[in-house]
């Protein structure tokens, strides 16, 4: 893959000389050479490959596993109405000989799965809605290479005519229509070393993890007759793979926090099976600038503060944590707590096997006051999770 321009938005050239140097490999950091294929024969992501625009934002049909994410914090220009969302398409690749292709003349193919889940909470009502489905390539779901077009179920997502951001709609089987334009307000960012994120010490899991962490949304929720005028802030990530999560791990948790001041923080725990953290988990900070910088697992810490017991499913999530961490810019600790808006989150699949909580937080900083807006994600505590994603 030839190296391309990061980000087609007019910004700074060095924005994105900031943006190569974040993804440089820490000194402290030990590589990992991750091997060609898996096990499974599916090609695995390798370093040093810079996301191609607008190639990038379309599908990489031969991996195994692709996503792409958006969640955000969106509000009435009145303030009286908020709503967190989640939109989620899911790729799942077949035959690992085949996958890449197409099967001429069948219009249902059988080497791509697609699965979407959509969620919408409503901050002011307390509700929070949920759905998943699950479809063969086809009628009903398609992906397109060379750039962001996406068809899957109720989710929908293009680019702009213009270049500058995506149209994203996503339909609620019992709670309307919602519809955004999204335009980045900073570069795409390439998490990982040397542009691989790694999930354990298995050499195979790793991923290409692209990020827009904050993009301007406008639209409308349309509900019962109503169209609510919506604006506020989205973060997308766009993650490929072949093997998501080492053997030894069940989960993650993790958070994307949006700050009052500019700054972004993704931090995220992956969780062994004997409860302790992967020495893989991270912290990264995003400035003003898109300046980024990083911490590992010896240099953070995941408070679990209280918990939350869906009546559902009986599960018990740490829905209330506090990330703890030293930031290299200074030396100084910064102490972030979540605190979710609405307590039931509780994501459930169609046959209830993989429940997971993820939903709208506050940020607080150490003397109980706001400072941001986050999404927390708890996966894998209804059971072992990398069975599932490997």
């Amino acid at each position: 893959m030839n190296v391309k321009p990061i980000f087609h938005i007019h910004l700074p050239q060095a924005i994105t000389a900031l943006l190569l140097l974040a993804t440089l490999l820490p000194v402290h950091a030990t590589w990992i050479e991750p091997p060609l294929r898996t096990e499974k024969g599916y090609p695995v992501p390798q370093p040093d490959v810079m996301p191609d625009i607008p190639a990038a934002h379309g599908a990489h049909r031969e991996y195994a596993i692709e996503w792409w994410y958006w969640i955000g914090h969106l509000e009435s220009p009145d303030g009286r109405e908020h709503f967190g969302f989640q939109s989620t398409v899911f790729r799942l690749a077949g035959d690992p000989e085949k996958a890449g292709g197409k099967e001429e003349g069948n219009p249902l193919g059988n080497r791509q799965l697609f699965m979407s889940h959509a969620a919408l909470t409503d901050v002011r009502r307390k509700t929070f809605y949920h759905s998943e489905r699950i479809y063969r390539e086809g009628w009903q779901a398609e992906a397109e290479v060379g750039r962001l077009g996406l068809r899957v179920g109720p989710i929908r997502a293009t680019e702009l005519p213009d270049g500058t951001g995506f149209r994203l709609e996503t339909n609620y089987e019992n709670d309307g229509q919602l519809r955004l334009e999204l335009r980045p307000t900073k570069p795409l960012i390439r998490f990982g070393e040397r542009g691989l994120s790694r999930k354990g010490a298995d050499p195979a899991a790793v991923s290409w993890y692209w990020t827009y962490t904050r993009m301007e949304a406008k639209g409308a929720l349309i509900r019962n007759g109503r169209e609510i005028p919506l604006q506020g802030t989205v973060w997308m990530d766009h993650e490929i793979s072949s093997s998501q999560l080492g053997s030894d791990l069940e989960g993650w948790d993790w958070t994307c926090m949006k700050l009052d001041d500019g700054t972004e923080v993704k931090a995220y725990r992956l969780r062994r099976k004997d409860g302790t953290s992967d020495p893989w988990s991270k912290v990264y900070w995003i400035d003003r600038d898109a300046g980024v910088r990083s911490v590992y697992a010896d240099q953070f810490s995941w408070e679990e503060n209280s918990f939350w017991t869906s009546p559902e499913t009986g599960l018990s999530y740490p829905t209330r944590v506090t990330v703890r961490a030293t930031d290299p810019r200074d030396g100084r600790e910064r102490a972030y707590t979540l605190r979710p808006l609405v307590e039931n989150q509780e994501f459930i699949g169609n046959d209830g096997g993989n429940p997971y909580w993820e939903g709208a937080c506050e940020v607080l900083n150490e003397r109980g006051e706001k400072i941001g807006i986050a999404y927390l994600e708890l996966a894998g505590f209804g059971g072992d999770l990398s069975t599932r994603l490997n």
